[in-house]
């Protein structure tokens, strides 16, 4: 009776089911199984020959066949005949006798194409929106700056004081080095992201940062750090140093009066991931503007591109972390990054 509704079970799942051995070989599958793989044969053939990305997913199954270890929802992209490649998420659990021993691994299947289709869809809208914005920024930049020009160059035709020219002409290239700078600052921002990645020490890291902030920005403030567990993360450290000064220095710049500054490292060992807390006490983000920060060219600065957070953003996104943003307006902000122990490669941006 137990066997015949487990089977049941199984049958009846949408998710695929598959039964592996000590050597990572199907010897069990249920009818979702076959639907995924298009009705291939799939019985006494190994996992990884069914996706593209063979030698990681049987890395995978070495670490569960030979540890014991679980992965959730590991992506994989299996060939079709159709020429389109299906997009999967696969679950591998051991599967573990009375004894103790590892006899094989269970792999749940999920097919993600649906999803992965809805959320590229979603990316893409989302980029245009941000292009829109983009391009609005760049245009307010540039018309406001030639504006400038225009007028200094208009005064020195019938300007005849010598020292009123000089003044026009610093103006003029003043206003001329600006549009330069938000020139290169979009160039850098535009070009895909190019890492060296390596184990950083990221209490380290941060301490010369904190000191970098110190030296560019002085005034009446204090930083505190406070540092829990350790924090050794695979990253390009020159990017990670870029993101986490930017943070701080817009820190300093949202101070009133005598601020205060913590920077917190939260680093568990038994979490897979490092988290980052840098809150200032200062003026906060007003509600309506949080959803609009990490935009390229919205700043509410009177100086500057409005580059920094968008930058920063995307060079987080880069190393498979994220930035995370909370603030309320008189009292402060916090931002939130996170980012992975174990080095996961290098998000296409």
């Amino acid at each position: 009776m137990n066997i015949l509704f487990s089977q049941h079970v199984t049958d009846k799942m949408p998710s695929g089911l598959m039964i592996l051995n000590r050597e990572g070989m199907i010897t069990g599958h249920n009818p979702a199984s076959d639907r995924i793989f298009e009705d291939s044969e799939v019985t006494n053939r190994l996992l990884q020959e069914l996706v593209r990305e063979s030698h990681a997913l049987e890395e995978l199954l070495d670490r569960c066949l030979n540890t014991g270890e679980v992965f959730s929802r590991i992506e994989f992209n299996v060939p079709m005949r159709s020429g389109i490649d299906k997009r999967i998420g696969i679950n591998l659990s051991p599967i573990i006798s009375p004894g103790g021993q590892i006899e094989g691994a269970i792999c749940l299947l999920s097919d993600l194409t649906e999803i992965v289709e809805l959320q590229n869809q979603i990316k893409l809208k989302e980029n245009f929106a941000a292009l829109g914005e983009m391009s609005a920024g760049i245009a307010h930049e540039f018309k406001n700056s030639i504006a400038t020009i225009l007028g200094y160059a208009q005064m020195s035709k019938v300007e005849m004081d010598v020292a009123t020219l000089q003044n026009y002409a610093r103006e003029i290239h003043k206003e001329s080095q600006a549009l330069s700078n938000m020139i290169t600052d979009f160039l850098n921002f535009a070009r895909p992201v190019m890492a060296s990645i390596y184990d950083v020490d990221l209490i380290e890291l941060l301490k010369t940062v904190i000191g970098d902030v110190k030296t560019l920005r002085p005034g009446d403030y204090e930083v505190q750090f406070v540092v829990s567990g350790d924090a050794l993360v695979p990253c390009d450290a020159t990017l990670i140093r870029q993101s986490f000064l930017n943070l701080l220095i817009n820190a300093t710049e949202a101070l009133e009066a005598k601020g205060h500054i913590s920077v917190h490292v939260d680093a568990p060992a038994e979490r897979d991931h490092v988290r980052v807390l840098v809150e200032d006490n200062g003026r906060g983000i007003p509600a309506h503007l949080i959803s609009k920060i990490f935009f390229p060219f919205f700043t509410t600065k009177a100086q500057g591109t409005g580059l920094g957070l968008a930058l920063v953003q995307k060079i987080l996104v880069a190393h498979n972390g994220r930035i995370e943003v909370q603030s309320s307006e008189g009292k402060g902000t916090r931002f939130t990054v996170t980012l992975p122990k174990k080095n996961e490669g290098f998000a296409d941006n």
